[in-house]
């Protein structure tokens, strides 16, 4: 029974938030099975995702897209010229992908969400959607975590698909702990600039102008604030604590450096089949609960 009390231990812990992102580290990780449940359990919840174009086929393998379902009454963005029976739409936008359509379904029905934008656009429609609804349930994308670092809570849904050792670490890397007060005090304010910190001087630099020279100074600092995406190879390069703005930030798996915005994952979803290999559902949920004790974890199609 541990297993059906985890899929309600993940509602419960997603309940009094607004905005709930749902992160997958692989491709066929069951990401949108994910989603579906948690629309299907909240009332007055719309479905946006980061990552769909609307086409009905993925772009990388080719694959149908798995349609999301929303019950009647619930919400969801989709595109403006595949507006299927049963839903009807609420107000329409016009955003840098194209026309949208925000839609009540009238009866449960099944849509294809589609990309609104970026990510902070994303999360301005989203503020502005909530004005209609009680909960926005964010379907991400495959390689976009960036979405985590907008979202009140988050939930990271892996399995067999891909590399689990790796997609652990990527896992790890969104828990990355927060600077301490005294350092995010000295960033505030210069978030948009290189802020280093010698001998107990505080200098703002340009980050496009004297990164290279930030970066050679850093052997003396005591800390480095970077406020652009950094991979592993300029990771390497830094010889004092690293701050960004959030983890999706740093494009490395992993990494040691600190954020001035923590991700708050509540939970990671698991899927133990595939169209590859299948595993058994306990080994593996047992096998994350031993690395992330303080984390949900749940498989929403796992029944014992």
């Amino acid at each position: 029974m541990e297993a059906i009390k985890d899929r309600e231990k993940i509602l419960k812990a997603v309940e009094r938030y607004k905005k709930v992102s749902v992160v997958g580290l692989a491709k066929n990780v069951g990401k949108t099975t994910v989603v579906n449940y948690l629309a299907e359990n909240f009332l007055n919840s719309c479905v946006m995702t980061i990552g769909r174009d609307g086409e009905e086929k993925d772009v990388l393998d080719g694959a149908a897209k798995p349609q999301v379902r929303i019950k009647s009454g619930n919400f969801a963005v989709i595109s403006s010229k595949y507006v299927p029976r049963g839903v009807e739409i609420v107000e329409t936008f016009d955003v840098p992908s194209g026309k949208v359509a925000f839609v009540m379904a009238k009866i449960d029905s099944e849509v294809q969400t589609v990309r609104v934008g970026g990510f902070e656009f994303t999360n301005n429609l989203s503020n502005y959607l909530l004005e209609f609804c009680d909960k926005i349930i964010i379907d991400g994308a495959f390689g976009r975590t960036g979405m985590a670092s907008y979202a009140e809570a988050v939930i990271v849904v892996t399995g067999v698909a891909g590399d689990l050792s790796k997609n652990i670490l990527k896992i790890k890397k969104l828990l990355s702990r927060k600077a301490n007060r005294e350092i995010q005090e000295k960033i505030f304010g210069n978030e948009n600039f290189i802020v280093l910190s010698v001998k107990g001087n505080i200098l703002i630099l340009d980050p496009d102008e004297e990164f290279r020279k930030a970066l050679e100074m850093s052997k003396d600092a005591d800390f480095i604030y970077i406020p652009r995406v950094t991979d592993e190879s300029t990771l390497s390069r830094i010889k004092c604590k690293v701050v960004v703005p959030s983890a999706d930030f740093v494009l490395a798996d992993k990494g040691n450096f600190e954020v001035l915005k923590e991700t708050n994952v509540v939970g990671i979803g698991v899927n133990s089949s595939s169209t590859k290999n299948d595993v058994n559902p306990r080994i593996l949920m047992d096998e994350l609960k031993n690395i992330f004790d303080d984390i949900i974890i749940f498989d929403v199609l796992y029944d014992p």
